[in-house]
């Protein structure tokens, strides 16, 4: 029977033949992330570490199911909140006792990024995780998702999941990316396609000769917006551009999947990568995507790189190539967060910390940082490369996010409005 690739992974981890979209299968996890903040008792009143000796001990059992492949990260560095400290403390305690791998410091950042970056996605991998965007690694074509408080405790103790197969959805990529065109502006562009509520509990299939032209980073952030349309998953068939990345960061060694001949897909959508312009989602849904003409001269307070989507070391050798030799305008607050300490490091033996200090920008240590912080006021607007722009993610109610890619933020910083980052370079 002809399987999609995301079936086929599935099959494998479920000791199953084949496997077809509305299946329930008991599923063997091959690795597990957990933030930080899971662990804080003010998450649950036990914690989850609290909860899960509960569970062992009930099955008799003092250790999780493989320490090994489970990846612990401190997403806040340092913690702001009595919350973020106790969930770390308790993140520590966890990984020292059951001997999972932990990393934070000088070796973290945003954990999604971290994980990718210390090579710990092999394609044709299941890998589930306890935060929404951890379908990002299904970019290196793993199946990945995010998973719950409960569920994060049984994988823990069993290192097995209960899941249904998903129907998948397939974007069939030709032709070649524009100026100022990377992933934020496809998967904006594919949001604005089928709407916020387009693709629940599917699988997001990217693919076809276009996605030979799209970078390893830009594939990252397409997989990792993948639940702001409520999908279970986003997934890359490997090509040459992973192989040679996952050989870069010390990934292991994997027989390369793609979907059949004749495997079957609710919906085929054809893109034309030439065709896509620069995007800007506005208030409320990354899903309100419009090319970045239909909002330029809106006025900006904020602008804001980083996150999980977009704080990579492309996304930053971007904003400096709009930001050198310019100034961010008077009024305007530009904040810019690398999403790991490998981007910061890369970022400042490239001289792109200099150019966006230079420029007037705010340069801050690698974290979630302003994406799941207030900074706004009433009525302000933050242009920001991040993934969510509902109102009151940033602030009150009353304020704004528009979401763009890193060179759109850095444009309309320097223009202190929306602008379109092509009449920069």
């Amino acid at each position: 029977m002809p399987m999609t690739l995301t079936e086929k992974i599935i099959s494998r981890t479920a000791d199953r033949s084949s496997v077809s979209a509305g299946d329930i299968v008991v599923a063997n996890a091959d690795k597990l992330y957990i933030k930080d903040l899971r662990f804080s008792k003010k998450e649950d009143a036990k914690g989850l570490y609290g909860v899960l000796l509960e569970v062992l001990e009930s099955m008799g059992k003092k250790n999780v199911w493989d320490g090994g492949k489970i990846v612990v990260n401190l997403d806040e560095q340092p913690p702001r909140t009595e919350k973020r400290a106790e969930g770390q403390e308790r993140a520590r305690d966890f990984a020292r006792e059951q001997r999972a791998v932990l990393y934070g410091d000088d070796d973290g950042g945003i954990g999604h990024n971290v994980f990718v970056e210390h090579g710990h996605v092999t394609p044709g991998e299941f890998i589930v995780g306890g935060d929404s965007h951890t379908c990002t690694y299904g970019a290196l074509g793993a199946f990945a998702t995010g998973i719950g408080f409960t569920e994060t405790v049984g994988v823990l103790a069993t290192g097995q999941i209960w899941l249904k197969v998903p129907r998948a959805i397939r974007f069939e990529m030709t032709g070649k990316p524009g100026p100022c065109v990377v992933g934020k502006d496809i998967v904006l562009w594919v949001a604005g396609k089928i709407g916020y509520e387009g693709a629940i509990n599917r699988t997001l299939e990217y693919a076809g000769p276009g996605m030979k032209e799209v970078s390893i980073e830009s594939r990252l952030t397409m997989c990792n917006m993948a639940v702001e349309m409520i999908a279970v998953n986003a997934i890359v068939p490997a090509d040459e551009r992973t192989a040679a990345y996952v050989r870069e960061v010390g990934g292991g060694e994997y027989a390369p999947l793609a979907s059949d001949t004749g495997a079957k897909y609710e919906h085929v959508h054809a893109v034309n990568l030439s065709e896509i312009e620069p995007q800007v989602a506005a208030p409320e849904y990354p899903a309100n995507a419009h090319p970045v003409g239909e909002y330029k001269g809106v006025k900006v307070h904020q602008g804001f790189i980083g996150t999980c989507t977009n704080g990579r070391i492309e996304d930053l050798r971007m904003a400096a190539r709009i930001l050198r030799g310019r100034k961010v305008k008077p009024g305007v607050r530009l904040v810019i967060t690398p999403a790991s300490f490998l981007a910061y490091r890369l970022a400042q033996n490239e001289g792109l910390l200099d150019v966006f200090k230079d420029a007037g920008a705010n340069v801050t240590s690698s974290e979630c940082g302003l994406c799941v912080r207030p900074s706004l006021s009433a009525g302000e607007v933050c242009v920001s490369s991040g993934n969510r722009n509902y109102r009151g993610r940033m602030g009150p109610k009353e304020s704004s996010v528009f979401l763009s890619n890193a060179a759109t933020v850095a444009a309309s910083a320097v223009a202190g409005e929306i602008a379109d980052p092509r009449e920069f370079v």
